[in-house]
This record gives structure tokens, sequence and C-alpha cells, in this order.
């Protein structure tokens, strides 16, 4: 191996090393991003060491949408546990009973009875007197889809459990993981709610042609009136103007 091959992955041992051209190629082959998005990748990952080739952090680009930069559950975790304030943690989900209680649950193993209304985490840090909790909302997160078989809908508490446990993470750790989600926090559109969202783009491009070919027309209209009525005052005067008598010659 040559010196400039080994200069070349010398990223992969240290991200300070990495340049632009290198995490495009790696993260966005077909150049769809743009500079900007770019450039927010690559400060976080070094700013954070977050390694993308170890799925570390994620870039997701799908067409014209924004970029969108997600991190791992257990990057998140693993930089908490570095911290020497870690002091472990506690997480489940929640539940609603038959009978309409509310209840929080060790785990992910609930009574066939009972409804998954969401998930819970408790994260204690040996300078805190008090735990940093979190709550998160089954309903919210709910990304179950009829046509494929996804995590949500085969694993919704354990999936719950895992919002839960990073909402709690990042605020417990503000330092080390604020600012950073996971994939299973950013609420993708479905298809039908891209389709409703592009039809709304057009109604209102359509409806903001049709009020700027109304004000062009009412403008338009102004304006020939405003000359037709110079026009009239024009030749008000003419007629009104007394005519000079003068010698004419023959």
């Amino acid at each position: 191996m040559t010196k400039n091959e080994l200069l070349k992955g010398s990223y992969l041992t240290d991200l300070q090393k990495l340049d632009g051209n290198t995490l495009r190629d790696f993260v966005d082959p077909q150049h769809k991003a743009s500079q900007q998005e770019l450039k927010t990748l690559l400060a976080i990952v070094k700013n954070r060491n977050l390694n993308p080739f170890t799925k570390e952090v994620y870039f997701i680009k799908y067409g014209s949408a924004p970029a969108q930069i997600v991190v791992s559950k257990e990057a998140i975790m693993k930089r908490a546990e570095e911290n020497p304030n870690f002091d472990g943690f506690e997480a489940g989900i929640v539940i609603e009973t038959k009978e309409g209680a509310i209840e929080r649950l060790t785990g992910t193993i609930a009574p066939k009875s009972a409804k998954l209304r969401g998930g819970w985490c408790k994260v204690y840090r040996k300078d805190r007197s008090h735990a940093i909790e979190a709550d998160a909302n089954f309903e919210y997160y709910d990304k179950t889809n009829p046509k494929n078989v996804t995590p949500w809908e085969k694993m919704p508490a354990l999936m719950i459990r895992k919002v839960a446990i990073v909402s709690a993470f990042r605020e417990a750790f503000s330092e080390s993981v604020g600012g950073l989600y996971t994939a299973d926090e950013i609420r993708q559109e479905t298809q039908a709610e891209m389709r409703k969202r592009r039809m709304r783009e057009a109604e209102r491009e359509l409806l903001l042609t049709e009020m700027e070919t109304k004000s062009r027309r009412k403008e338009y209209k102004e304006d020939s009136d405003e000359k037709q009525k110079q026009k009239e005052a024009e030749a008000v005067k003419f007629l009104e103007t007394p005519v000079k008598e003068e010698n004419l010659e023959w």
C-alpha cells in the first residue's frame, strides 16, 4: 500500500481527516444533496465524532426533499455511557388496562387485553439528585404500513421503548448527545400523506397563479379606464376652447 493510500484511508481511524468529497461519495453517490446539507453532515461527524462508515450516523436523502441526518440508538447510548456521571437507566412501556387505567411496565411484555399507549425511560446521573425521565406517545410514532411488515408493526412495544430511551438519554446527557435524533424518532411521510401534501402545494400554486392573473387584469383595466378618462377630458377641453378668428387668404 502506498503512502498516499495510507493517508487517504486515515479518516477511518481519525474522522478529523475526513474530507467532503470522500463523505459525499459514501453517503450520496448520486450527488443529489446540496453542498450545505453535506457540510452540515461533515460538521456533525467531526464535532460529535460520529462514524458514518460504521453506521453511527445516517444521511437520508429522497428526491428534492430536505436531507435528514439521524444517528443510531447505540451511538447515543455509547456516548452517554462514556460520561463519568452515567449511573444506569430503567425503561419500559406504558399501557392502558381493560378498565381504562394507565400503567407503566418494565420491559415490553404486557397483557393481551392491554392497549399500548407509549414508552418510558428513566436515566440516572451521579451528579443529579433526581432521575431524568421521558415518555413517548405511541400514537405519534406509530409507523405501521399496511403493505409492508415494518418493525413498528411487528414489535411496536420494543420500538416505542427505544424512542423513550433515546429521548431520556438525550435530555440527561445533552452535552454529549443533545440535538441528535434517531430514524425511529423522525416521522416519515406515508404515500398518502405525500400525495395530500403535493396536492395542497399544487392547489396553492394554482391559487397564486389565479390571484396574480386577476391582479394583472385589474391593473390593466384600471390603466385602460384611466387612459379613457384622459381622452374624454382632452376631448371636452378641446370642444370648450373658443375658436380664434383668423384672416383667411384666398
